[in-house]
């Protein structure tokens, strides 16, 4: 896969720890492996005889149409892994034509100023009261964010081996490991945040349960991002693509799915699309070019993965995103040639 390909000149490029922070999951890394492990073990079924003359894999989110049904997702200390730092990022969504996200965790992501540079997202961790999420929120768009996501799987920090033996603290976390609004925050707040929000999209990101996904619906969200933290926080919980299908079926199409985990491929991205997801977000896979080459690297790759979604709808016999509905998905196990 080419993101792999750009993996081994991240890792002489980074420092040990960084290195460390952005391959690394946490306790065993069981999520981390099974993320891999269950994109791998699914196929698709090819139809033929369509007219796939025209492929066209393009499609809107939340207002802003996409060249592409991807979104960058957000990574912590993004500005230590290259000098382009999240402008760099942006420029490179933005020049392919999909969405990004920048995360709160970054040292100028609230004042970076996003109007004009494509479908940006702001990322918030709960780091205080409503009135203080109220304010994050206003300002992002403000700035020109398209609307904020609201991260709620890491009330805690959990052991995360790498970073320890390599005395890395990337992420810029607290000595206590989180703060005491990620432990309060529950489905009231949520409820209040959206209620005094209600022209601002909030996307919920960390949904793993149908349950969570419905009742997230139920109380106003514009999105769900099916997630589990790039297998960073829970260690033994599923491969996320094992979850899409019962999300995306609670769901019903009322609001879209992003799902990340482990994506790396255009194969990987039609795999998602044709089990419910409407938009793939992708973390470590940008990380790579990103940290090698900057915003030319990544954008480099970026081309390259939109040219295996379009080869890739061609030989399934989908030319639109909507065509991959129609494919039969298999079980069907090779055993998974990467653990990460």
């Amino acid at each position: 896969m080419v993101a792999l390909s750009y993996a081994e000149r991240a890792k002489a490029t980074l420092s040990a720890g960084l290195w460390a922070y952005v391959e690394g999951g946490s306790e065993t890394e069981a999520a981390l492996r099974r993320n891999r492990q269950a994109l791998d073990e699914l196929a698709l079924i090819p139809r033929l005889l369509a007219d796939v003359s025209q492929v066209d894999p393009s499609t809107s989110f939340l207002g802003s149409r996409l060249a592409l049904p991807l979104l960058l997702a957000p990574v912590g200390s993004l500005h230590r892994l290259h000098d382009d730092g999240i402008d760099g990022l942006g420029e490179a969504a933005n020049r392919s034509g999909i969405a990004w996200s920048a995360g709160s965790a970054l040292p100028n992501a609230a004042t970076l100023e996003v109007s004009g540079k494509g479908a940006a997202f702001y990322q918030i961790y709960i780091e205080g009261d409503a009135d203080w999420l109220d304010l994050q929120c206003r300002n992002a768009i403000g700035r020109g964010y398209r609307g904020v996501i609201i991260t709620a799987d890491a009330p805690v920090f959990p052991a995360r081996r790498r970073d320890l033996e390599t005395g890395n603290h990337a992420s810029g976390r607290q000595q206590d490991g989180t703060s005491v609004f990620r432990k309060t925050f529950t489905w009231g707040r949520l409820a209040a945040l959206i209620k005094s929000n209600q022209n601002i999209p909030i996307i919920l990101k960390g949904v793993q349960d149908p349950r969570d996904a419905v009742r997230a619906l139920e109380v106003g969200v514009a999105a769900i991002y099916l997630s589990n933290h790039g297998g960073r926080q829970f260690d033994q919980g599923c491969g996320i693509a094992e979850l899409i299908a019962p999300v995306a079926e609670a769901l019903g199409g009322r609001i879209p799915l992003i799902v990340d985990g482990g994506f790396h491929s255009g194969a990987d991205v039609l795999k998602a699309l044709a089990l419910g997801a409407d938009i793939v977000g992708l973390g470590r896979a940008c990380l790579y070019p990103f940290a090698a080459e900057g915003s030319a690297g990544l954008s480099a790759f970026l081309s390259n993965l939109g040219e295996q979604i379009r080869t890739n709808m061609t030989l399934l016999g989908a030319p639109r995103l909507a065509d991959l509905r129609n494919l039969s998905v298999r079980k069907s196990p090779i055993g998974a040639e990467r653990s990460a």
